[in-house]
């Protein structure tokens, strides 16, 4: 049984008012309860309740259900007649509209007849005055969609305060024989008035169905033998679908399993398809001689170098998402596919290393996510990632993370300048990191099992950790390889003193492990060479490609203009700042000047001409 079924059963022992929120349109099982027909299956609340009666110490001569779209109906031995008498309670409800008419408008004199008094109002105030105040007859009363009938707001119109006035009535008027349930999509759409201060009320919330319910589940809809070897497996996949999904998962399962041997990666393919709505797995298909040269593709194809330690856990990374042992160690199905953690100087490559991982996956950068932690200083901020709360401004939106990966579930997520963010923010990782999924504010559950996580950081070359730094960059008796190791431990222990110290999160930390991924300073002369080549290639394609239409072309002595570039700027810009340094540094020597002949050219009406760069007189020039 579960939890929160033993929980209902406790509150209608000891409360005549239970207010339900949350799963409330689910299917679900009770192992203790078995209906008329054998199953155990409830495929509606109504009934779970109705059967819930039966457990209970007081019997019930009347099972009430009402909802805001359907008549009052009432299951009982003796049914209370069409002709009761309604004992003045239409004299008293039309009194109580003028009054609340002539505080809402001065003016109005009159309320309006009885016969034009709507059927809630009418229904909620019998009960008041009479149902639930009847000691003699013991009456259990359902109400469904309690938030289409009232919902939770600043202020209310006149019609909307009758109505809850009547409501609280009801719950003030309950005597203890008798049971009011109130059903709602949201505790947040409850009017608080309901619940508060209120001894005789008890706001319980259904959770989504755990491990337990879903095997129960799983178990009555699977017969064969070989379904039930993978039972455990289906359900630990199954964490966070409600039972109504896994019907069908277990008729595609049946179908799947049937003559064949099934594993995880048929089972999280056939899971996909409910949590995600497709069945392609972008790592499964992922070729295995195309894996093998990942590490060439980055250095050599995508220009990333200096980062070869970085490029390395990567491509493992790659290797443990495509064999399909991602949280295989941790015992968790639904971890994302990788986590990585980038810390390091500005400008080294870790942005653009993401950027390409996502490339190198799905084909296109645009399933490259970047969410600048930055802009998440204040705690309020998180709704920038999950969506506002009910009721205030951008509910309707959603939040910026949870909106875009479900619509591109198979992403590199990049969190850049972690550490930047308020600490509170970092408790989402938590969740996300541990079970692969989020929820946002309007309760969607969003899932990352097909992403790969990237975390970006300067820790380690702030100002307070930047006299240690620089004490290893600058030590003479240190060899490259001394100098490069030592940076590295800097940059991780630097890591594991800010979640461990400064915000105090070492859960965090413990979830990111041994992924954090140290960059490496570009002060090597050839690797700073190497960069400036790849960085003026990418220009030539470039200027081609933008002026494809006028016939110019760039020609760039490639060698002669790095070497130029590096004794100019290599020993401080390039050190220091990187990628970003060797950006600075070509638009300042080349891009400048190349933009001027690029507007004569244009002014002269030139076409299909070449821009020829040389190194003279200690400068760069272009010749037409």
């Amino acid at each position: 049984m579960s939890v929160w079924i033993r929980n209902l059963q406790m509150a209608l022992e000891t409360k005549p008012v239970v207010l339900l929120h949350g799963n409330v349109r689910d299917h679900y099982i009770d192992t203790n309860s078995v209906l008329s027909d054998g199953r155990k299956v409830f495929r509606q609340l109504t009934p779970l309740l109705r059967e819930s009666t039966k457990k209970l110490s007081i019997r019930y001569d009347d099972f009430v259900t009402y909802s805001p779209f359907k008549n009052e109906s009432v299951e009982s031995q003796s049914p209370i007649h069409s002709d009761e008498p309604k004992s003045g309670l239409d004299d008293e409800l039309a009194a109580v509209s003028r009054k609340r008419a002539q505080a809402a408008q001065p003016d109005a004199d009159s309320s309006p007849p009885s016969g034009q008094i709507p059927e809630p109002q009418r229904i909620l105030a019998h009960w008041a005055n009479s149902r639930l105040k009847d000691q003699t007859r013991n009456s259990f009363i359902v109400v469904s969609y309690l938030d289409k009938l009232i919902s939770y707001r600043q202020s209310y119109q006149a019609s909307e305060q009758e109505i809850l006035y009547w409501i609280e009535k009801c719950i003030e008027n309950i005597t203890p024989n008798n049971r009011l349930v109130l059903i709602a999509l949201s505790d947040s759409l409850l009017p608080t008035e309901l619940y508060t201060h209120s001894p005789k009320c008890r706001l319980l919330p259904i959770s989504r169905p755990d491990k337990e319910d879903r095997n129960a589940y799983l178990r009555f809809h699977l017969t064969s033998t070989q379904c039930a070897e993978q039972l455990s497996l289906l359900s630990d996949l199954t964490d966070g679908l409600y039972l109504i999904d896994l019907v069908e998962i277990a008729e595609a399962f049946t179908d799947l399993a049937s003559g064949k041997a099934t594993g995880t990666r048929e089972l999280r393919a056939l899971v996909n398809r409910y949590r995600l709505g497709v069945q392609d797995d972008h790592f499964a298909s992922l070729d295995i001689i195309r894996l093998n040269s990942a590490f060439d593709w980055f250095v050599n194809e995508e220009g990333i170098k200096g980062q070869d330690h970085a490029i390395r856990k990567v491509c493992s990374v790659l290797n443990r998402a495509r064999a399909g042992l991602a949280g295989m160690a941790s015992g968790t199905a639904s971890k994302p596919k990788g986590v990585l953690f980038f810390a390091g100087p500005p400008g080294v490559g870790k942005t653009l290393i993401a950027k390409k991982l996502a490339k190198f996956l799905f084909g296109t950068e645009e399933a490259f996510i970047r969410i600048d932690m930055s802009e998440l200083k204040d705690e309020h901020s998180m709704s920038k990632l999950i969506g506002a709360p009910p009721g205030y401004v951008g509910f309707e939106q959603g939040g910026l993370l949870t909106s875009t990966v479900r619509e591109r579930p198979f992403s590199v997520v990049l969190f850049d300048e972690i550490e930047k963010a308020h600490p509170r923010i970092l408790d989402l990782f938590l969740q996300l990191l541990d079970e692969g999924r989020l929820t946002d504010s309007r309760g969607q559950t969003v899932w990352f099992t097909e992403t790969i996580i990237v975390f970006t950081s300067n820790i380690g070359n702030r100002a307070v950790d930047r006299g240690k730094l620089d004490a290893i960059l600058q030590d003479s008796t240190l060899t490259d390889t001394q100098r490069v190791t030592q940076a590295q431990d800097h940059f991780r222990s630097a890591v594991q003193q800010f979640f461990e110290r400064e915000i105090s999160r070492p859960e965090l930390l413990r979830r990111i492990g041994n992924d954090i991924v140290p960059f490496n300073h570009i002060q090597n002369g050839s690797i700073q060479k190497e960069i400036i080549q790849s960085h003026l290639n990418r220009c030539v394609e470039e200027f081609a490609d933008r002026f494809r239409e006028q016939g110019y072309r760039l020609e760039v002595d490639v060698d002669t203009v790095a070497n130029y570039l590096v004794d100019k700027y290599g020993d401080n810009v390039m050190a220091r700042f990187g990628g970003g340094g060797v950006t600075n540094s070509i638009e300042e020597e080349l891009i400048n000047i190349l933009a001027e002949e690029v507007l004569a050219a244009e002014y002269q009406k030139l076409r299909d001409i070449t821009f020829k760069v040389s190194h003279r007189d200690n400068a760069l020039r272009i010749q037409i």
